[in-house]
This record gives structure tokens, sequence and C-alpha cells, in this order.
């Protein structure tokens, strides 16, 4: 899914982007380019086909604007060309013809967007806002792909040191300071797949408050709220810095266990089970009420041969969990196994 902008947001991000600006007609390109610089900072212009070809070659651009007809080099002979060494770069022609021909020609060589002179900021705007979406899309990936090559090459260490550079680009549940479901989105198939890529082990844990409602309803949401961020904080305390913190839903938290096996896995949901049951929540009403927690948890392992994805994972560990549910909450349930508590 594209990250959608809000038009200040737009305009915040178009600023970061260099873009090369191609058009022979001075008149033409002055107008022009005085709409692209309601949005961008860095433009570079280029009088012809052959003129933008070369500071292509010289620079680097993150957009292309180009008007199709054009002495010496036309725009479709400059795109041909830039399309040999990337294939990627979003590029947007402008002119003033209709002609089938040259809209077939567009769509051959891979333009990512058409604007039929005159131009207007409407106009402008909205296929900047198609193009500036896949772009910062883009640009994220490149990010997460770096930090995914240490994670192959160094580890557990540079597991480590990139979930500290993702944190930095993710987002984080206000309430808990957990990691939220957009985060668990984009790193937990990357963790299936190199666990999958290195026949290591993964488990998940899926960990509901049991009775919460009733919580909610005896004492308000704001010790609700109160009862979430303790939970947050006990499982925070009970887990390793390569482990993924999630807050999943309402009252449901899961937790991604690289390199842990389903033994693992089940120490680690009885410690966090532990911790949660010792501690009393103060309410602070009238009667100066302390809340008793427990928790019910799920938990399953990768069976690499068979999963697909982390969705299977998921699954899984939510039967589990539905099974502890069924048995009467307060307790500990893998999937498939009939003794997780051992």
């Amino acid at each position: 899914m594209y990250h959608k902008f809000e038009l200040d947001e737009l305009i915040e991000f178009t600023k970061t982007l260099k873009v090369l600006y191609v058009e022979d007609n001075k008149d033409v390109r002055d107008s022009i380019l005085a709409l692209l610089e309601n949005f961008f900072v860095s433009i570079e212009t280029a009088v012809d086909g052959k003129d933008g070809y070369e500071k292509f070659q010289e620079s680097s651009f993150d957009l292309i604007f180009s008007d199709i007809r054009m002495p010496r080099m036309t725009g479709i002979e400059m795109i041909r060309l830039i399309r040999q060494e990337d294939d990627t770069i979003p590029i947007i022609v402008t002119t003033a013809h209709q002609e089938t021909e040259l809209l077939m020609d567009c769509i051959e060589i891979g333009v990512s967007g058409y604007l039929l002179k005159p131009i207007n900021l409407k106009q402008l705007t909205k296929v900047i806002k198609q193009n500036c979406e896949k772009i910062y899309y883009k640009k994220q990936n490149e990010l997460y792909e770096a930090s995914l090559e240490k994670l192959v090459q160094e580890r557990t260490k540079e597991l480590e040191e990139a979930k500290e550079v993702l944190q930095k680009l993710v987002s984080i549940d206000p309430l808990t300071g957990l990691y939220n479901r957009r985060y668990f989105n984009e790193i937990s198939k990357t963790l299936f797949n190199l666990s999958k890529r290195n026949n290591q082990p993964l488990s998940v844990l899926m960990i509901d408050i049991d009775r919460f409602k009733f919580i909610n309803d005896s004492f308000g949401h704001m010790a609700g709220d109160k009862v979430l961020i303790h939970i947050a904080k006990e499982i925070m305390y009970s887990l390793r810095n390569s482990d993924v913190a999630v807050r999943f839903g309402g009252e449901e938290f899961l937790i991604i266990l690289p390199g842990t096996p389903l033994q693992g896995a089940t120490q680690i949901a009885r410690k966090i089970k532990e911790n949660i049951e010792r501690e009393e929540i103060p309410v602070y009403d009238a009667q100066n009420n302390f809340i008793k927690l427990t928790v019910s948890i799920g938990i399953a392992e990768c069976e690499c041969k068979s999963d697909q994805g982390i969705d299977d994972l998921v699954h899984k560990s939510d039967e589990a969990l539905y099974q502890a549910k069924r048995s009467g909450r307060d307790t500990i349930r893998c999937y498939n196994v009939n003794n997780c508590e051992m």
C-alpha cells in the first residue's frame, strides 16, 4: 500500500527531491517552471532532449518532466536512452499534441504520467502526488533493503542495529510505546523470509488481556489505558533486544521471536505471564481498588516447509490463543501441542 499524502505533507516531501525539466520553448519552460517551483526546490532545466540526456548522465534525479517535440533530440528519443540505464525513475511527458501514435510511444517507453498543455496547477498537483507517493515508497524500500543486508551478514548483532535504524522510520503506538500494526506489516515479512532462507527458528506469541472489557466497564477507560501501559512494560521487560513487540489490537499484543524455537518461546511466554500476575495496579478510585491481571497466550513456531508467509504463523498463534481462552483463560497454549506449559 502506497503512502497517501495530504497536500502540505506532499509539498514538504517534494522539497527533498531533485527534478530534471526538459523543454525547448523558453516561454513555455518559464511558465511550467513557475508551477513546478510550487513543489520542488531543486530543479535543473534542459533546452532539448540531447541536453536533457547529458544532464541525466551527469547527475542523479528523482523525477523527470519532458516535452516531446524538440530539436536535436526529441523527448521520446531521450526517454528511450534514459530507460536503457534506469527503468524505474518516474518520467512525466508534457505536450500540446494528442496524436494516438505519440500516446502509444509514451506507453511503450514506460512514461509515468502525461500532461496536456496548457498545464494548470490542479492537473500538475494530481500527477505529482501520484508519482511522489511511489517515490516515497521506493525510498523507504531502499532503506529497508540496506538494513536487511546487514541482518543477513551479521545476524543477531546486525538485527539489533537494523531495528534501531528502522525504529526511526516506523510508527509507534502512542499509548504503550510498542510498535503498532503498521510496523508489524513492514518488518514481519522480512523476519519470516530471513528465517526461512537461513533455516532458523521463528516463533510468535499472541497475548490477550483476560476480561479487559470488564476492567473498562468497572473502572473506566483511564484505568484500562493504565492496564495496557503496564502490560506493555512487562512485555518489554521480558524480551531480548532482537525481539519485536507489537500492540496488535485493542487489548491484544503480538511478539515476534527471531531465532527462537517453540520451547524457548514457551519459556518467554511463561516469564511474561508470571511477571504480569505478580503485580497489582492501583486504580485510585473512591475505594482505592487494585486490579489483578491475568493474560492468555497463544504460541506458534514457523514450519519452514509448510508455512507460506507470516500470516500463516499469526493465524496459528491466534488459534492457540483461542484454545487458551476456551480452556478458561489465564493460561498458555501452543499450536498443535497438547501440553504447552509443561
